[in-house]
């Protein structure tokens, strides 16, 4: 089943990265993220961690202006497997309220 969620931040400073715990891998469900979505701004780097690898460096503006646009991914997490998401700002002002939203697949 395709499910998602969700998480903003109300600001983020310039020069920083900010991340949330996201989802993790769990005993007997697997989990595969297939889509990223947020914010579309020059300013600020989409960033996915699994664990301490990280997967995802793309910048925002890659997502469309005015609809919502969804940037496949194909992340599976193994149990115990944590996933981080969230922006790096590359700018020198700080961003107000961006959000980032993940789809993911749950089986087992």
């Amino acid at each position: 089943m395709l499910k998602y969620k969700k998480y903003t931040w109300a600001t983020i400073a310039d020069g920083a990265e900010v991340l949330n715990d996201m989802l993790a891998g769990m005993s007997g469900k697997n989990r595969r993220v297939v889509s990223l979505s947020g914010e579309h701004t020059a300013r600020l780097y989409f960033r996915i961690y699994r664990d301490a690898e990280q997967i995802v460096d793309i910048p925002c503006d890659v997502i469309g202006t005015y609809t919502p646009q969804w940037i496949p991914m194909d992340i599976p997490l193994a149990e115990g497997q944590l996933l981080k998401v969230g922006y790096y700002n590359n700018t020198t002002a700080g961003v107000n309220v961006q959000e980032i939203v993940i789809g993911y697949e749950e089986t087992g």
